[in-house]
């Protein structure tokens, strides 16, 4: 990451609120980074909610969104998570920092060629912020939490920098992202009824797929396209024969299909995520984990990936604390199937037994209780 200097606005848009256990403010937050060579100003802009009347340093909590373009609410079918996490902690002691992603909303940069890596680059120079500013904020008490890719994210940051004093992560995953992807597939489809046989056949075309590009020499842009478009026609009707046209379309074994797994594979952010293993970074923190699921989490399996972030931090003496709850889907909700069409219709995004777990954690890490809540 190449850079000469950085400079930080927080301030202006004030708005204070008595409506939860402690009152806190809203300040607008804008991170400016000049690239070395290019003089290319890149901004990263944000809300930085803070408790009001609290002397001395505070503890932070940086929020990190999950994959896709996303606003510093993590705004999705209505719900707005990053702002109802955000304020619940301020309002329990709390500074947190929730940004938009780079190329979104008020943020500059491009996300297009961006990975999880670049992400990663631009949660350290929040981290970096809070930590030269040792007066207002506790820099032994700087935490991360990320939602779905952003608990990837977040261990990528945690497993090389020691200030992070704790990660946190809501729907992250314990394994790589071919896993994910396979995992995912198999639970939305049976959650809609397909049958078993079919659902294999997706599975193991997808496997194909992904042995395919392992074996391809990728870069990007148009040809990229063309180049996956031809390899994965044959394996796309190797796997439909024999399937009526209904068949086909209920599990996407289609020409259009196709061709939307080659656009989306010759992207950098693909390719990066079906190889990383956010174990690997695990293994390698130095700072006390929370890894929370839900047991009807069909996008990350709970019981899977909770597993396997268990076995890392126990064989790498990761301190970690695994928190499984029923009936919560992947944006934190109290649900009824865990289907994606279902969140719009759902309440509060995350629910209360989530943002609970979270402060739980944190307050046993600081030592402070929380105020009484009104």
């Amino acid at each position: 990451m190449e850079m000469k200097h950085w400079m930080v606005v927080a301030a202006l848009l004030l708005v204070a609120t008595g409506l939860r256990a402690q009152s806190f403010s809203e300040q607008y937050f804008v991170l400016s980074t000049v690239h070395e060579g290019t003089n290319d100003t890149t901004r990263i802009a944000g809300t930085l909610t803070m408790p009001d009347g609290v002397d001395g340093q505070v503890p932070v909590v940086i929020l990190i969104t999950g994959s896709g373009a996303q606003n510093r609410d993590e705004e999705i079918m209505g719900h707005r998570p990053f702002k109802v996490i955000a304020e619940y902690l301020s309002a329990r002691g709390y500074a947190v920092l929730r940004c938009d992603d780079r190329g979104v909303g008020e943020s500059t940069g491009e996300m297009a060629h961006a990975t999880t890596f670049d992400f990663a680059q631009d949660v350290e120079l929040q981290l970096d912020y809070f930590l030269m500013e040792p007066e207002q904020f506790d820099p032994n008490r700087i935490f991360l939490f990320g939602h779905s890719e952003g608990a990837n994210v977040a261990a990528i940051v945690a497993s090389h920098r020691k200030e992070v004093a704790g990660v946190a992560m809501l729907g992250g995953a314990g394994v790589d992202g071919k896993t994910i992807l396979l995992q995912q597939n198999e639970a939305l489809f049976r959650l809609r009824g397909v049958a078993d046989s079919l659902v294999e056949r997706r599975l193991a075309c997808m496997k194909d797929l992904f042995a395919v590009c392992d074996t391809l020499s990728l870069g990007q842009g148009v040809d990229t396209v063309k180049a996956l478009n031809m390899a994965f026609r044959p394996l796309f009707k190797q796997h439909a024969a024999s399937l009526t046209k209904e068949q086909k379309q209920q599990i996407g074994l289609t020409n259009t299909e196709c061709y939307g797994w080659a656009l989306t594979m010759a992207t950098p952010w693909m390719r990066t995520f079906l190889t990383l293993n956010p174990a690997d970074y695990i293994a390698k923190m130095r700072c006390p984990l929370l890894a929370i699921g839900g047991d009807k989490d069909c996008q990350v399996l709970a019981e899977a990936n909770l597993s396997a972030i268990k076995r890392v931090c126990k064989n790498n003496r990761v301190e970690c604390s695994i928190v499984q709850l029923k009936d919560i889907n992947h944006l934190g909700q109290v649900c009824q199937t865990g289907a994606v069409d279902e969140y719009a219709t759902l309440g509060q995004a995350p629910d209360n037994m989530v943002l609970e777990s979270l402060v739980k954690w944190l307050d046993s890490l600081n030592n402070q209780p929380h105020p009484t809540t009104h």
